[in-house]
């Protein structure tokens, strides 16, 4: 009974031991090819991520495939860039400034004063189209024409653009016309109150007169001071303007209208 009994405990221990065996050898071939195939997994990741990075950076030995006509279009492209960059850089202020401005009440540039610096010998041949009839004299050292003949020629002349503001002088018995001037210059001229000229008209006269005045001076006259002086000198009728600071303008003269002096020298 007891050999029987021993006979299988062995049996039992012999089978408890291939079962272990078959166990752990079968346990260690399953890590084993786990094992593997991970690291094979990331070799082959490694390799995938090399082979990406190369196809985008040639190596030494390699060539890219670039065509000549990707050449040509970078370098059309590279052309157009740079002359967009030249063409912005050279942009003039100035153009950009008209670019944003309505021009459409832009005034035309003046025409040029035909008689700009003509003497009034000059003038009075311009005015006649030709030879004047009337004839310069020198007197106080300057070219001059009596201011009653040279209306005279002034008034048949058919030139639209007559200046209209002279340089004057005058002695006892007559005015005399020298020098046409701009409006402008006659402005400037008469703003001196020891300054004096002449103009053709009325009007002309009493427009200067109120430019220097301006809305709040006053315009004076026409006045004439034969009637405060003697009988020996002729006197003009003429304007002034004057500013509400009381300052004034010299002599305006216009026409010819004038009076000899009211009382006889003592």
């Amino acid at each position: 009974m007891l050999k029987k009994t021993s006979i299988k405990a062995l049996f039992r221990i012999t089978a408890l031991t291939m079962a272990f065996l078959i166990f752990a050898v079968t346990g260690a071939q399953s890590y084993s090819l786990a094992a593997g195939a991970e690291t094979l997994q990331r070799d082959q990741e490694t390799v995938s991520s090399t082979v990406e990075g190369n196809s985008h950076e040639p190596t030494n030995n390699e060539t890219p495939n670039i065509t000549e006509e990707a050449l040509n279009d970078e370098t059309l492209n590279s052309d157009e860039e740079t002359s967009l960059d030249e063409s912005f850089h050279n942009v003039n202020v100035g153009d950009l400034e008209i670019m944003g401005e309505d021009t459409s009440f832009i005034t035309p540039m003046a025409h040029p004063i035909v008689w700009a610096g003509m003497g009034i010998g000059q003038l009075l041949g311009w005015l006649a189209g030709g030879a004047a009839a009337i004839v310069t004299i020198t007197k106080f050292g300057v070219e001059v024409v009596e201011a009653a003949n040279f209306l005279s020629e002034y008034n048949k002349s058919k030139k639209k653009d007559r200046p209209r503001y002279y340089r004057v002088y005058k002695d006892n018995s007559a005015m005399y016309v020298g020098k046409p001037m701009s409006d402008d210059d006659a402005l400037r001229h008469i703003s001196n109150p020891f300054n004096e000229l002449w103009t053709p008209d009325y009007n002309s006269g009493r427009e200067l007169a109120f430019k220097f005045a301006t809305a709040k001076g006053k315009v004076v006259g026409p006045e004439n001071h034969w009637d405060t002086n003697y009988n020996d000198t002729r006197y003009f009728t003429h304007f002034h303007g004057e500013k509400p600071n009381k300052t004034r303008t010299g002599h305006i003269f216009y026409g010819t209208d004038s009076r000899m002096g009211k009382f006889p020298r003592p």
